[in-house]
């Protein structure tokens, strides 16, 4: 029998990645960050406990070739934010990439590039959910708003594209015939969109609970803690309770990719 080889080779391995032309990495653990044109077809990952800023560079400083693409994967706890120098377009979102997210810039025209996630980190996904809960009865004799204290939610947005979508739920009730009004604002008592204000009517009964459902949505553009609250009063009655005590009161702050 033939073989196709002589008696004495050797059959040695090989870099599998070298023949297909895997992408090799380049690895970055600062916290500020400017692509150059070796980087193209590189993961290019970034690792650092602190936020990261990775800067594309416009066309008269790098001499980009049409349809570039610049893998970018963020592997440590410090969010990395991709931005524009200027005269450059980013198109497509988010631009602001949590641990273990990513995707790709794709060079489309001198200067205009567009992102395209990956790992399924398109829109409408639930990135995050916060809740906070109240098992305090809470009252007030107020006939403005006040804080309905125990029903406050903080969250910080992975991106400042993302929008947030708040939900709030507990039984309210009035001590005398009367109504009881809610609303979901921010911290600094500005109504959140949908959840501007709720009223409950005790007009035939006094001590009667009625149950409260607040939704509201919210696009704070930002990548900073933001705060949201419930707030109550009253309106012809001379007290209003919130009832914790019985029926747990909750607050959700959900975020979700734009």
């Amino acid at each position: 029998m033939a073989y196709p080889f002589a008696a004495a080779e050797v059959l040695t391995a090989v870099d599998l990645n070298a023949m297909i032309g895997a992408p090799t990495q380049n690895a970055q653990t600062g916290t500020t960050y400017t692509f150059g044109l070796a980087d193209a077809g590189k993961v290019n990952t970034f690792d650092n406990a602190s936020p990261v800023t990775a800067t594309l560079p416009a066309q008269a400083t790098v001499s980009w070739p049409a349809n570039t693409v610049l893998p970018v994967l963020c592997l440590g706890a410090g969010t990395v934010t991709i931005t524009a120098a200027a005269g450059v377009t980013i198109n497509g979102t988010p631009l602001t990439l949590a641990t273990s997210k990513g995707g790709s810039l794709v060079r489309t025209a001198s200067n205009v590039w567009t992102f395209t996630p990956t790992g399924g980190g398109g829109g409408g996904k639930v990135l995050q959910v916060v809740r906070a809960t109240d098992v305090t009865d809470r009252s007030t004799a107020s006939t403005s708003f006040v804080d309905a204290t125990g029903m406050t939610v903080t969250i910080t947005p992975t991106s400042a594209t993302s929008s947030i979508l708040l939900f709030s739920s507990f039984n309210g009730a009035t001590n005398t015939n009367g109504y009881f009004r809610c609303q979901i604002t921010t911290s600094d008592n500005v109504a959140v969109s949908g959840a501007e204000e709720q009223t409950g009517g005790f007009s035939s009964s006094a001590n009667k609970d009625f149950p409260f459902v607040l939704m509201g949505y919210a696009s704070p553009a930002t990548t900073s803690a933001v705060t949201y609250k419930v707030r109550f009063k009253i309106a012809s009655a001379t007290n209003g309770i919130m009832r914790n005590a019985s029926l747990t009161g909750q607050l959700f702050a959900i975020e979700v990719a734009a």
